[in-house]
């Protein structure tokens, strides 16, 4: 009883600050609710001269289901459900949120049979969505938009948007955010059916409801869970959930860190990698999002955790950047780890998901796959792949074993939205590519692979075609990635465009 009461109550006050203030917000001046109406006519204004915008404008109910055209032919052995996340309600009543990472969650679900591609989306019914929903406006401030007259937020849970990614889990999907709960749903059906109590039917009991559990969770081959959830005073969550979603371990680690951004990790096979990013927070700011900055001068960290114990081992520091998405790491009989990362020399592109919002399309410097390698000695080095990188995936049997295959998106003519998906070798820096061209908004790819063999199977993703206003969903067959989609499936509308998603093999 004593140790769960020393995690929530280390952790309680300071999971609530990252997501949003307690207070109620009665006090802010009018000007704070008229930034939101601003956001809402310069978007209107900017994506009639801008076609690009489509993608980010939202969706304000369900989508039903259907079945989809299709181009090509549908691989006999290509069975299952392919899911993706992403906000969708971007805007209620003539306000515009101030950032895209705070718009309420959307599941997509494309469904593989032998009658087809059917494809179905609906909204995660947390509690904020649906209070949201009934009144037709925007209740609670986000992280970055401030309302007026905001509902009090008395935990994580009540503003959790789960809107970031879906893993599947023991049969159920689950939604997930930041910086609170996993949402549970129905994988046949998308219904909700509720916020995943983490201690259920274990020693930690509900201890651990409400405490942040990030949206990039790692699975083992054996199915075992791990994940991590950051805090705005530097206290860190490690989980070690079982394959039928039961919490086995929890540790605290208090690392220090104030950036306020820690989207992603690793595991290897004995150890946990948290890469702390090169950023702190303006305190003078009131925004989360936007009041993150880049320190060039403050080096990357590395903690190495124990898996057995979710302990800190070790550290290293790395030169000054930053990184959302990770692609894998594994260590070898000498104890080197190497890890991929989609490398940013600074904050700028968190920071153009704030002007994307007003229709705004800055320029933001990409990042790049870099191969790091940490020695025992507590030295390191790095390669540079060329090619501008991110959402890089590994095939899920090599989580934390060494892989020799890197799956990213990347742009070759588009300053607004990757255009481009390639397969890379991370031995020699061989690049299958294919190019969708600067009509497409192309998002994330996954593989699908039943062989559990390293260059078979397939890719699977989505992207955004601006001029018919019309999202697609491709399958590549991997090793012939530039020979282009061998099917193709298209819905009669634009799906606003997400951020990460996975595929239930059937």
């Amino acid at each position: 009883m004593q140790r769960r009461d020393a995690i929530k109550s280390l952790l309680g006050l300071s999971v609530v600050a990252g997501c949003s203030a307690l207070p109620a917000f009665a006090n802010l001046p009018q000007a704070q609710n008229d930034l939101l109406k601003l956001n809402a006519e310069l978007f209107k204004k900017a994506k009639a001269r801008n076609p690009n915008l489509i993608g980010f404008e939202g969706v304000t109910h369900n989508l039903h289901l259907q079945q989809l055209t299709i181009e090509g032919a549908l691989p006999h052995d290509f069975r299952g459900a392919f899911y993706r996340n992403g906000p969708a309600v971007h805007q209620r009543n003539n306000q515009r949120y101030l950032h895209l990472f705070e718009g309420d969650g959307m599941i997509q679900q494309f469904s593989f049979t032998e009658r087809g591609i059917s494809h179905q989306g609906k909204f995660v019914q947390t509690a904020k969505y649906q209070k949201e929903q009934a009144a037709n406006k925007f209740l609670f401030s986000g992280p970055d938009s401030k309302l007026q007259n905001s509902l009090s937020v008395n935990s994580p849970d009540a503003i959790n948007t789960a809107n970031t990614n879906v893993i599947p889990v023991n049969g159920e999907l689950w939604a997930l955010w930041e910086a609170g709960s996993a949402t549970a749903l129905d994988a046949t059906s998308l219904a909700t059916k509720g916020v995943v109590n983490l201690g259920k039917n274990t020693r930690f009991g509900n201890s651990l409801k409400g405490l942040p559990f990030s949206a990039h969770p790692k699975i083992d081959a054996d199915g075992s869970i791990w994940n991590f959830g950051s805090t705005i005073n530097g206290d860190i969550v490690l989980y070690h959930i079982n394959k039928f979603g039961i919490t086995q371990k929890v540790n605290l680690l208090q690392s220090g860190y104030r950036g306020g951004m820690l989207h992603d990790f690793l595991i290897t096979q004995h150890h946990v990698l948290l890469i702390l990013p090169s950023l702190e927070r303006d305190k003078t700011d009131e925004r989360f999002f936007g009041a993150i900055r880049f320190n060039k001068q403050q080096p990357m960290r590395v903690l190495v955790v124990d898996k057995n114990t979710l302990t800190l081992k070790r550290e290293y520091q790395l030169d000054a950047g930053f990184v959302f998405h990770f692609g894998n790491a594994w260590e070898d009989a000498t104890g080197t780890i190497r890890f991929d990362a989609s490398l940013y020399p600074n904050i700028e592109t968190l920071h153009y998901m704030s002007d994307l919002m007003r229709g705004v399309t800055s320029e933001a410097a990409p990042a790049n796959t870099v191969l790091f390698k940490l020695h025992p000695n507590g030295t390191s080095d790095k390669q540079i792949i060329d090619g501008i990188s991110e959402f890089p995936r590994v095939y899920d049997h090599l989580t934390g074993l060494q892989n020799n295959l890197l799956v990213t998106l990347s742009s070759v003519t588009s300053d607004v939205w990757s255009d481009s998906v390639r397969v890379v070798n991370v031995n020699n820096g061989k690049q299958d590519t294919f190019v969708y061209g600067e009509d497409f908004l192309v998002e994330e790819h996954v593989i699908f692979d039943k062989s559990q063999q390293e260059g078979n199977g397939y890719l699977v993703g989505t992207a955004l075609h601006v001029p018919s206003k019309r999202t697609c969903v491709n399958i590549f067959k991997i090793g012939h990635v530039s020979d282009g989609p061998i099917c193709r499936a298209w819905l009669p509308y634009t799906l606003p465009l997400g951020f990460h998603g996975n595929f239930m093999a059937v």
